[in-house]
């Protein structure tokens, strides 16, 4: 049987070489929707609602865990109840990109933990961060002392949230 702490994270690891995405069947996708419905689900749970006993069932999310069709068990925190009062939207231009930048590009955005995640992507920047942060003087001090300060940044423009009116659980399976 699995089991988690309330408030733990757990992030399977990834193997160097991922080369094919695995079949997936139908007992497959009754097992993420159910993880989806509920991490925390016991293997027993998780078993009686797909139709299958119990030790195919944990076979079968161990397999789903190790071809990392299942990447990870998180614990969704309210932001403010953990000191979070300022998230934006930040996207930076590059002013040149090689192997070597690039790499310490990665490496100096996975150090900054107020950084949630990091994508690089085409249009007019070339990377899109969601950064949370416990104020607009700490998110200043990521700006100012963290992110102007990567070689290679050229410009940086932030949006900040609002209100949020929807924000993504999981992916959506389909099916």
């Amino acid at each position: 049987m699995r089991k988690k702490s309330a408030g733990s994270t757990r992030r399977i690891r990834r193997p160097a070489n991922r080369s094919s995405h695995p079949a997936l069947d139908g007992f497959d996708h009754k097992i993420l929707h159910a993880l989806v419905d509920n991490a925390r689900a016991s293997n027993v749970e998780i078993a009686q609602k797909v139709g299958l006993s119990e030790a195919p069932c944990s076979r079968r999310i161990r397999r789903l865990e190790s071809e990392e069709v299942i990447l990870g068990y998180h614990a969704r925190l309210d932001p403010e109840a953990i000191g979070i009062g300022f998230v934006a939207f930040v996207t930076l231009v590059l002013d040149y990109v090689t192997a070597t930048t690039a790499e310490r590009f990665y490496q100096e955005i996975r150090a900054i933990p107020e950084i949630m995640s990091c994508y690089i992507v085409s249009g007019g920047y070339d990377a899109l961060l969601h950064v949370a942060a416990k104020d607009s003087h700490s998110y200043s001090e990521i700006v100012f002392d963290r992110l102007r300060r990567i070689p290679g940044v050229k410009d940086v423009r932030s949006s900040f949230v609002m209100r949020t009116i929807k924000e993504g659980r999981a992916l959506p399976l389909v099916d």
